[in-house]
């Protein structure tokens, strides 16, 4: 947290106020709620009628996010080998209907590397969480999204490590019937751990990881494919959206380089 900062927490349980960092105010409530009963308040403090700063705004946002995706159009359009997993993700949100797609990502890199790149087009049809639940949290995410809302396409994005926590349960997906859309960036190591885990990697290798999951998903009755050509990713795409819409699951797993590299906070 910044130091000398004003910190106003809303939070849902009372017992979360001032445990981490003391705070100026508490609003404990139902998020949306809380943001609901600010926005009223807000709205009687403020002059009626347009403010006049929206044009200024918006041109400071477009010229801020041009020259970011400048910055990161080189590894989002990558035609390496093994893949950029930018590439797999940027390729991913040109192929499918995003207004009516619902996704969610792994902790780690795959959060990282989606978070900041996503756009979301309709509401609620991105599930982002942080660090409080288990690698391989987002395949059941993706399983609920599916039974709640059967029509959209539910696609979880995950690396190697989150699959060897919860893949088997690809197979309950296959048993039950829910076509979810998974996609795995298989890395062969734990990136994001990399920096943290130097001498350990050096002689120990405790983040490497191996496996073929394209194997391990078939196995399991679901429809799967090995990834490895930038120019696969597409039709690959194309092929596991119409394997969902005949009501089978798919794990497309995309062979990607150990990137490490992250744009959290363009």
């Amino acid at each position: 947290m910044p130091s000398g900062a004003r910190i106003i927490h809303a939070t849902l349980d009372a017992s979360d106020v001032n445990r981490d960092v003391p705070v100026e105010h508490a609003l404990v409530g139902d998020a949306r709620l809380v943001l609901e009963a600010l926005v009223d308040e807000i709205k009687q403090r403020l002059p009626p009628g347009p403010l006049g700063r929206a044009k200024r705004v918006t041109q400071q946002i477009q010229q801020i996010k041009s020259s970011w995706m400048a910055e990161w159009m080189p590894k989002l359009t990558s035609r390496q080998q093994p893949l950029s997993p930018y590439r797999v993700i940027w390729d991913l949100m040109h192929t499918v209907d995003v207004a009516n797609t619902i996704i969610t990502h792994d902790s780690g890199s795959p959060r990282d590397q989606l978070a900041p790149f996503w756009e979301c087009v309709s509401p609620l049809s991105y599930i982002g969480w942080g660090k409080t639940t288990q690698l391989g949290y987002g395949l059941g995410l993706a399983m609920g999204a599916k039974l709640a809302q059967p029509d959209k396409l539910c696609v979880n994005v995950w690396g190697d490590a989150a699959i060897g926590f919860t893949g088997t349960d690809l197979e309950t997906a296959a048993r039950e019937g829910i076509p979810i859309l998974s996609i795995l960036l298989n890395n062969h190591c734990m990136a994001v751990e990399l920096q943290f885990f130097p001498v350990a990697t050096d002689k120990y290798r405790v983040t490497d990881i191996s496996g073929n999951y394209t194997k391990m998903a078939q196995s399991l009755g679901c429809y799967s494919e090995r990834i490895e050509k930038p120019e696969e990713i597409i039709p690959a795409i194309k092929r596991g959206i119409q394997k969902t819409r005949e009501g089978v699951p798919v794990l497309l797993e995309f062979i990607t380089s150990q990137e490490t590299d992250l744009s959290i906070f363009p």
